[in-house]
């Protein structure tokens, strides 16, 4: 199993046992400060993790992959499924979350990972659909 697929499963379980510190940690380090633990203790309480179904992952070489799937939980006495296509990122051999929920830089402006590039020519492209 790839490493940035066993993170997402790991991210995904660690919500069950109620840490957002990993859940933090796991996060792109440029974007940690926009993450608010004490939320995301909150919400891991309220919700009841049912279960998350990989649909498929794809390596883009040595630093970019993402992860498609379907996470089933329920909030309060609603069942639901969030579907989505997340990002990663390796930075210095560790596999990083990419959050699409917190504010990123202009896409001509430095990347997040601290690649040098232009986050749209880097981290900007995977936070989107590949066709």
């Amino acid at each position: 199993m790839p490493y940035y697929l066993y993170c997402l499963r790991l991210r995904r379980l660690v919500l069950i046992f109620v840490n957002p510190l990993y859940i933090i940690a796991t996060t792109v380090p440029a974007q940690q400060a926009f993450l608010d633990a004490a939320e995301l203790m909150q919400w891991s309480i309220e919700t009841e993790w049912l279960g998350l179904n990989v649909i498929a992952h794809r390596n883009f070489g040595k630093q970019h992959a993402q992860v498609e799937f379907e996470a089933y939980f329920r909030d309060g006495q609603h069942r639901s499924a969030h579907h989505e296509l997340s990002g990663f990122v390796n930075i210095g051999g560790q596999w990083y979350f990419i959050d699409p929920t917190v504010p990123h830089p202009a896409m001509k402006q430095p990347c997040i990972c601290g690649s040098g590039k232009k986050f749209k020519a880097c981290c900007g492209k995977y936070l989107k659909p590949v066709a």
